[in-house]
């Protein structure tokens, strides 16, 4: 009897599970290393492996054992070991932000998961970043209401697409905010004052979560709300479920991780002395990439379906859940142990009082995944959990991250100008190279 053929898109995703991949053999034969070694690497955290499920196997991420072997290699020579910093290497830029512990980041040397535990305000946590100063109290922002012309422009623009992406809307709110103060260089005269442009900038993004509603219109945030308080009353949340403290918590987890892409794509905007509007407007952009926001919405979609806790475990040469959901939703690379965002996170879920049926699905899957399969969860997951247990739409959960990350996109771009350098790496040129 023959085989029933593999559909185009089962073999695409093989294919892609294969090349991110490798058996235990093949790693030790790319490395040139003992099968001792290999355990080494694992049990620091410096190599993700994954189990079959139903199988005696292992497999290995291939990024990671590209990142040892330029590492290794990088003892004879200093571009070899800058090449290699590109990818989760050696520290490149000094700063004073965010320290990355194996305990979850730490926000100028404050612990984020004791201030999202504790129920600090993600008001208070941007300031910190800001300022260094964590104030001992939770009042709202002061900002200016919109123009109605500014409404409009927004709620027109959003018009052109349906549905709205919601980065674009962010992208769109930033520049118009821009161009509303005046010309680039008038802009650049107010730098002294960029937590105030952030703060306000910060209100009117929050306004953009109203698009993803049925009938998307931008809802302003009213005076007196905080910021998780506006996105809630935007997304016309349940009450019942009292989603403020949860999305404190989501924002605060969220506000900064260092040097990821859209960080340090921020950072080398503020070095070639743009204003902090253009800085952040060139963030948004990275991080609504496949590989940041959208990876973040891929598992939102994937969790509003049926799924199992074997789904969520990478299966080489048999299709599988897929890369997006596999790799880019569990096992970060720079948390051994597991990413402690994310496990605060899910618990604040877990104490929601929510009586879904999907909700409890999925954490018992979580559980399971983790518990039988070492598959840890990212902050990503958790976002996409909490998004379904508020009963939030699709695309908010992605939302949430690039929102609360403007507070952290401005931390550093006022240190970066503090530098006062031009960011400018250089290229290794190989000739024939595609």
């Amino acid at each position: 009897m023959t085989a029933p053929r593999e559909s185009i898109a089962e073999t695409t995703s093989r294919r892609l599970l294969e090349d991110q991949y490798v058996t235990r053999a093949e790693a030790i034969a790319l490395l040139e290393i003992k099968p001792a070694t290999l355990y080494t690497y694992v049990s620091r955290g410096l190599i993700r492996r994954v189990n079959a499920p139903g199988r005696k196997l292992s497999f290995y991420l291939r990024e990671d054992l590209d990142r040892i072997r330029t590492r290794s290699g990088a003892r004879t020579s200093d571009a070899v070991l800058a090449a290699g910093a590109i990818r989760y290497g050696e520290p490149v830029v000094p700063t004073s932000i965010t320290e990355i512990t194996p305990e979850g980041p730490r926000y100028r040397s404050r612990n984020a998961i004791d201030l999202a535990q504790a129920g600090v305000g993600f008001e208070a946590v941007a300031e910190l970043l800001w300022t260094g100063m964590l104030l001992d109290r939770r009042d709202p922002w002061q900002f200016r209401p919109p123009r109605r012309e500014f409404l409009k422009l927004i709620n027109d623009a959003c018009r052109l697409a349906h549905p709205v992406g919601l980065h674009d809307a962010f992208m769109f709110v930033t520049l118009a905010t821009a161009m509303s103060i005046g010309p680039p260089q008038a802009r650049l005269s107010q730098a002294a004052a960029s937590s105030l442009a952030a703060r306000e900038l910060i209100m009117l993004l929050t306004g953009c979560f109203g698009l993803l509603l049925r009938k998307p219109a931008y809802r302003a945030p009213r005076p007196g709300e905080t910021v998780a308080e506006a996105i809630a009353a935007g997304l016309e949340l349940p009450i019942g479920l009292k989603p403020e403290r949860a999305l404190d918590a989501a924002l605060v987890l969220s506000a900064d991780h260092e040097l990821n892409p859209s960080t340090f794509v921020a950072r080398i905007t503020a070095s070639s002395e743009s204003d902090l509007h253009s800085c952040i407007a060139s963030a948004i952009g990275t991080h609504s990439g496949a590989r940041i926001a959208r990876a973040c919405d891929g598992l939102d979609e994937f969790f509003r379906k049926p799924m199992s806790a074997a789904s969520l475990v990478p299966r080489p040469g048999s299709g599988g859940a897929g890369p997006d959901i596999a790799t880019l939703g569990f096992n970060h690379p720079l948390y051994a142990r597991g990413d402690q965002r994310a496990v605060c996170l899910l618990d604040i879920v877990r104490r929601l009082n929510t009586r879904s049926r999907r909700v409890r699905n999925i954490l018992a899957a979580l559980d399971t995944a983790e518990r039988k399969h070492k598959q840890h969860p990212r902050l990503e997951t958790a976002l996409a959990v909490l998004a379904i247990a508020l009963e939030m739409p699709p695309g908010a959960a992605s939302g949430l991250s690039t929102l609360a990350r403007v507070a952290g996109w401005t931390a550093h771009v006022a240190e970066q100008r503090l530098g006062g350098f031009l960011i400018r790496p250089r290229a290794k040129f190989i000739q024939g190279a595609t």
